[in-house]
């Protein structure tokens, strides 16, 4: 018979033991990296309810601007720097508070010495010019100023150094640099000391480091954008005394900034709302939060150890009032107690971050869920009891396979993951977009069960394990949490699977559409069928496939504890599912090292290298078009013609190589990748010409060393 002090006691001493262990964990920034991804779901959340500061503008030279100038001015890139002289006379007509601009003149002008000149007398006309000089953070003895025309003349220098937190992240800034005995001020915050007569340190919140949190808006496009097109047009009727598309009164009483825009041109740094932000977006952002105050606050240490203690002392007595007070109803009692203790610790920072403060969240759901765990192994006295309750709670977040594991090892049930040899599935339906416009909620939801269902069956029957969904996409992996040597075997059997399925899916939906409706289906699942149908909308699942070393086990999310898995290979699967749109594949796109471990169990042909986003190193492609067993002789034939074409076209014998892709395309008209290297061929290769930028193909060609480079965002 349980007695009830006991229990009470030994929570508390968990808890307390709990909240010491993770108090440690974290001052040795074991939760550093967890914390950071939320931290920054959480600024994408709030930057929703960010509204930018109405008194900052950004002035682009864009792509349009670029090719304005060359047709209008004759003007090839890089610019004259008289046409910066220009801006500034316009919009200093206007009388804002302050001009900046993020770009380094570091270098002489290659229009001559007058150039810079022009410039430094525009700078002098307008004496609210900021301009920016560069000082490396491992390097503070050789900073790159601007020529001495320029920097002279500027009103003020403003510092534009990137202050990265550990995983290359802005989320921060600092307020100024010193050089030299001199104190500069970051370039976000030079207009203020442009414009009154200090910085009012006591309104910001300076962490220890003296750098500052940012917080950010949805965009860098929600400030008053400004092309310098419309500029340049509108500064020649304005010395005309005519009117334009722009008035300098337009920029009166604000904080300007220029910056580069156009593709290839503009500073790219990663925060937490993008990977891919504009560096001029880190200053604006920082000038926006002094004006506003709404710099992001973060929380005393020793609230965010109270909160902490508090977690895992919740979590303790939720298990000790369930065992003591409704023992009966325990196994219900606890789940509800602790999800709701689990929504707690995670609402509170969410919802204070919205607010401007940031409290830790990983330390302390860490502690609250081990001090549950522990606290949940404890209190479950028999085997049996324990296995029952552990079913009870998990099986309808986790896979099968997961569940038993945790039967079987109920230790693994810890925040963390290990090292597996493992294939990752990414899935994704082509244009679904298409079908969400034609389908109601409801009718959407129950297509989109339809399909996961079929599809996901498929995945688990081959030994795969479900990560997630994301809307129409599935996540899957294959390998873990149980070892399997002939993880990419199954990996590539459930994809070829899938993508029969998907075929027979298609003429079912069609045959179900063009009856009356089973008595066993859902007339939102009829309804869907007959709009798609009489739309001509069938399903094409894109898939991709990759091999390797990944990492896999429980991890937090904002929801709930996930069987999940991460990885630079994890990333290259998701990256070669949407690669398959670039070649116009059949929908399986797999890497070098999936197709070493397949053996001669598939046919499989070659395509060439590409250099995904986030990836340097060029990786292999290969499209798997059956399982060996199953292909027709004539598919298996194709295949090997296919590999004397690619042999042809990887050693640059261009016409040779057409010539044998146009006949693979008579034999299979509908093959869209023959279709697309045909296309290749005649509009650049032939005709010795590769393109530099992004074409509509959405590839760019490297002669030196034959990869293709991927530009997709």
């Amino acid at each position: 018979m349980k007695q009830p002090h006991k229990l009470w006691l030994r929570s508390l001493l968990i808890a307390a033991a709990v909240s010491v262990l993770t108090i440690v964990l974290n001052t040795l920034n074991v939760f550093e990296i967890f914390e950071n991804k939320t931290y920054d779901l959480r600024m994408v959340n709030s930057a929703k309810y960010k509204l930018p500061c109405d008194e900052i503008c950004l002035v682009c030279v864009d792509q349009e601007s670029i090719d304005w100038a060359k047709e209008n001015y004759n003007w090839s890139w890089p610019w004259p720097r008289e046409a910066y002289a220009r801006i500034i006379d316009f919009i200093s007509a206007g009388n804002p508070k302050s001009l900046a601009f993020d770009i380094l003149y570091t270098e002489p002008s290659v229009y001559g010495t007058e150039d810079d000149t022009a410039l430094g007398d525009a700078e002098a006309r307008s004496k609210k010019v900021i301009q920016t000089f560069f000082i490396s953070e491992n390097d503070y003895d050789e900073p790159l100023f601007p020529v001495e025309q320029i920097k002279e003349n500027a009103a003020i220098l403003g510092n534009i150094t990137s202050k990265k937190d550990s995983d290359d992240i802005i989320r921060r800034a600092r307020l100024n640099y010193e050089y030299n005995g001199t104190v500069y001020p970051a370039l976000g915050l030079a207009p203020i000391c442009l414009t009154e007569e200090s910085i009012d340190y006591d309104s910001i919140p300076v962490l220890e480091d003296g750098t500052v949190l940012l917080r950010f808006t949805k965009s860098i496009d929600d400030y008053l954008p400004y092309s310098v097109k419309d500029i340049f047009e509108s500064y020649e009727a304005w010395k005309n005394g005519e009117e334009g598309p722009l008035s300098p009164e337009d920029f009166e009483d604000l904080y300007v900034f220029t910056a580069y825009y156009a593709p290839g041109l503009f500073d790219i740094c990663s925060t937490p709302i993008s990977q891919v932000y504009p560096g001029v977006g880190i200053h604006m952002t920082n000038l926006d939060n002094y004006l506003t105050g709404t710099y992001i606050k973060k929380i005393p240490g020793y609230v965010n150890i109270i909160w902490l203690v508090v977690l895992a002392l919740f979590a303790a007595l939720i298990v000790a009032l369930s065992e003591t007070c409704f023992t009966r109803y325990a196994a219900v009692a606890i789940p509800a107690g602790l999800s709701g203790g689990l929504v707690l610790s995670i609402a509170v920072p969410v919802i204070l971050f919205n607010f401007g403060y940031w409290i830790l969240l990983i330390a302390p759901l860490s502690a609250f869920i081990i001090s549950s765990l522990v606290n949940i192994t404890f209190s479950l006295s028999a085997e049996g009891k324990q296995k029952r309750f552990i079913r009870s709670a998990f099986s309808q977040c986790l896979s099968k396979d997961v569940v038993n594991q945790i039967i079987d090892d109920s230790s693994s049930f810890t925040l963390g993951g290990k090292k597996f040899e493992m294939s990752a599935i990414f899935t994704d339906i082509q244009k679904f977009s298409a079908f969400s416009e034609l389908l109601s909620a409801g009718e959407l939801g129950c297509f989109l069960n339809f399909y996961l269902t079929k599809m996901s069956d498929i995945i688990i029957d081959e030994k795969g394990t479900i990560d997630k969904y994301e809307g129409d996409a599935i996540v899957a992996l294959v390998g873990a949490p149980l070892k399997m040597d002939d993880h990419a075997k199954h990996a590539c059997a459930a994809a070829v699977k899938m993508k029969k399925a998907e075929l027979e899916l298609n003429k079912d939906i069609v045959n179900y559409a063009s009856n009356p409706k089973p008595s066993w289906m859902e007339d939102e699942l009829y309804s869907a069928f007959k709009i798609l149908v009489a739309n001509n909308k069938t399903i094409f699942t894109r898939i991709g496939i990759n091999s390797g070393e990944m990492i896999a086990g429980y991890f937090g999310s904002e929801k709930k504890k996930n069987y999940t898995m991460m990885g630079n290979n994890v990333n290259l699967a998701s990256r070669l599912e949407g690669v398959n749109k670039q070649y116009h594949t059949n929908g399986i796109l797999i890497s070098q090292a999936t197709r070493n471990l397949l053996d001669d169990d598939f046919v499989v042909r070659s395509l060439d290298k590409v250099r995904v986003v986030n990836i340097n190193t060029p990786v292999q492609l290969y499209e798997v078009l059956d399982e060996k067993s199953c292909a027709k002789e004539e598919l298996i034939a194709y295949a090997s013609d296919w590999e004397k074409a690619m042999s042809l076209f990887t050693s640059r014998d261009y016409q040779s190589a057409k010539i044998a892709l146009s006949e693979l395309l008579k034999k299979n008209p509908s093959d869209g990748v023959a279709e697309y290297y045909i296309h290749l061929l005649d509009d650049y290769f032939l005709k010795g010409t590769y393109p530099q930028e992004k074409d509509n193909e959405g590839v760019a060609f490297n002669t030196e060393d034959g990869v293709f480079k991927l530009l997709q965002k």
